[in-house]
């Protein structure tokens, strides 16, 4: 039964998302219906006047003694139903409409009026049951606002699994810096080659699509019979992230003490060759330095294409340079009284095996470069779908796709084809890339690697979940439902302005077809939604085991907090790349 407000509920004030921006282009706030227009006017029935009668039942939408409009929109036997309400801080659960209150026409012209007709005279069209209260958010977890920012902001999983790759490298450069023997600095430059190397190499093996598609298969095979709260921490895998970021500091730091340990070097050679170590050496610790620092969250979010360029190419450049730096070391090390020839050092050191595995896996995915026709279809000025058919996609998979390979790349969810044949990826107006794809609508676009799967490849593990999501983040939410047509249907929540007008009939068709109790909530005519409380109304009323929650940064982080801190298992994308 889809869900509506009682009255008089407002907004937690420590949490309000009516002011988030949920969607590029989104007006704030809520447009109000003295401002509409006479044909809007004459569309607005009463709460009582606004009824169906079907063969099977007949209901209303009731005004449970509160101010506030009702207004039903059908098109074509679909239900379309927005409650307006100048007083209530929460939206109904609606159906998407055709237009906004200050246009009387939607997408296809079609005139409000005669919408309104047509849904309170149509035998298709079912109405919302009546109003009632949803249930409250609990008190938050823990009474110090300090604690439960440690526990559910700065030790997150991601966090843990960053601090998990640290620690060791660090306590082992104290250790070997203050007991050891020989201390750090002394220890042979190839073994500190090698404890660089390793890190580098866990920091690139994660990121590999085939690395990550394996260990999300292997997740995703969890049973459900398993407890609930092991099948909760195998979820967590898509924190792998911060693997890679703890990784690469580890990397980093521990390449830096290789250079200090290069610098006050005896054993090498004067002359052009030390020259050249140290010169490369330094070299090399700039691009690390930078890549590290570029990577950083702000700067990553402000400046994302000189976070991308960066990391692409300074990283192929501190790949290149570190082959140059371990092969000259190795040449003068066999060059020095009683030493192994240099084939043999090689074939023993561990630091030529692990920049091999690097090595292949930064060129592996351009090995699988091509470029592969599209048809872009232009479903409105913020939105569009992208239809593929060089290859079948399993469920919940992402193409990193481009129209400039050297410059950036851009992953998408993809939607398998009704006909199984091909794929399609929403995408939405967020930037000058998509906005340039909507608009020039290519026939050719370049993909990259192998299909990547996502976070919700783990959703099919629970017996029951509640996914929320926001504007465009649909086209994950379609991945898992087309691409998993035997999966026990998850209850959506999808807000997103004017969704038929924006993503077009068959998106929506799309969405009522695998959850027909789907709470749809066009923000075009309502308010933004307090997510946090309609998500926990649902994960409490169907008794669910996880939460997905599919929006962009600010949304997410503060939907996730809102929940976690409540008790609620809660599973969404953590934006570190």
């Amino acid at each position: 039964m889809p869900l509506l407000y009682g009255p008089g509920q407002e907004a937690d004030s420590r949490e309000d998302w009516r002011d988030q921006d949920v969607e590029p282009g989104y007006e704030p706030g809520y447009k109000s219906q003295t401002s509409s227009t006479s044909s809007d006017k004459n569309a607005l029935s009463s709460r009582n006047g606004c009824r169906t009668n079907t063969q099977d039942n007949s209901r209303t939408v009731q005004s449970s003694g509160r101010p506030g409009n009702s207004v039903c929109l059908g098109v074509e036997g679909k239900e379309i139903v927005g409650t307006l309400d100048t007083k209530s801080t929460f939206p109904s659960a609606a159906t998407p409409h055709t237009g906004s209150l200050d246009h009387p026409t939607g997408a296809a012209g079609i005139d409000r009026e005669e919408l309104v007709r047509k849904s309170c005279t149509s035998s298709n069209t079912t109405l919302m049951d009546t109003p009632h209260h949803a249930i409250p958010l609990p008190v938050k977890k823990y009474s110090s606002r300090f604690y439960r920012n440690l526990r559910y902001t700065w030790l997150i999983t991601y966090h843990r699994l960053n601090i998990l790759c640290l620690l060791p490298s660090l306590l082992s450069m104290i250790l070997l810096g203050t007991v050891g023997n020989p201390r750090l600095l002394q220890r042979p430059l190839s073994t500190l080659a090698a404890a660089s190397s390793a890190n580098f190499l866990a920091a690139i093996l994660v990121r590999q699509e085939l690395v990550i598609n394996a260990l999300f298969i292997t997740a995703g095979k969890c049973p459900q019979w398993w407890p609930l709260r092991l099948r909760r921490l195998v979820a967590k895998i898509y924190h792998l992230g911060g693997v890679h970021s703890g990784a690469a500091i580890a990397g980093t730091v521990w390449f830096a003490v290789l250079s200090v340990a290069i610098f006050k070097s005896s054993d090498l050679p004067t002359g052009t060759t030390r020259n050249v170590l140290l010169s490369i050496t330094a070299i090399l610790d700039t691009l690390l330095v930078l890549i590290v620092a570029t990577a950083e969250p702000h700067f990553r979010q402000r400046f994302h294409d000189y976070f991308e360029w960066c990391h692409r190419f300074a990283g192929w450049a501190a790949i290149a340079l570190f082959w140059a730096l371990f092969v000259l070391l190795t040449i003068v090390s066999s060059e020095a009284p009683n030493s192994e020839s240099l084939r043999h050092l090689l074939k023993s050191s561990p630091t030529f095996y692990m920049l091999i595995a690097i090595t292949v896996c930064l060129i592996a995915p351009w090995l699988n470069l091509r470029r592969v026709p599209v048809t872009v279809e232009k479903l409105s000025d913020h939105a569009a779908r992208l239809h593929f058919t060089y290859t079948n996609v399993p469920m919940c998979s992402a193409p990193r796709i481009t129209d400039k390979p050297l410059r950036e790349w851009h992953a998408f969810a993809s939607i398998p084809e009704d006909s199984g044949k091909g794929f399609s990826l929403l995408v939405s107006r967020a930037g000058d890339w998509t906005g340039r794809i909507i608009e020039e609508q290519p026939a050719y676009l370049y993909k990259r690697g192998w299909l990547a799967h996502g976070i919700l490849h783990i959703a099919p593990i629970f017996k029951s979940t509640v996914i929320i999501c926001t504007g465009s983040g649909i086209g994950p939410v379609l991945s898992l439902l087309v691409g998993a047509p035997h999966l026990e249907s998850p209850r959506l929540i999808w807000s997103t302005k004017n969704p038929l007008a924006t993503y077009q009939k068959e998106i929506v068709d799309m969405v009522y077809s695998r959850d027909p109790q789907a709470i749809v909530i066009d923000t075009g005519i309502n308010k933004r939604p307090d997510l946090a409380q309609l998500g926990y109304h649902l994960y409490k009323e169907t008794k669910a085991e996880a939460v997905f929650v599919i929006s962009n940064k600010k949304v997410t982080r503060k939907v996730v907090y809102a929940l976690e801190t409540r008790g609620v298992a809660v599973f969404a994308p953590i934006f570190d790349s």
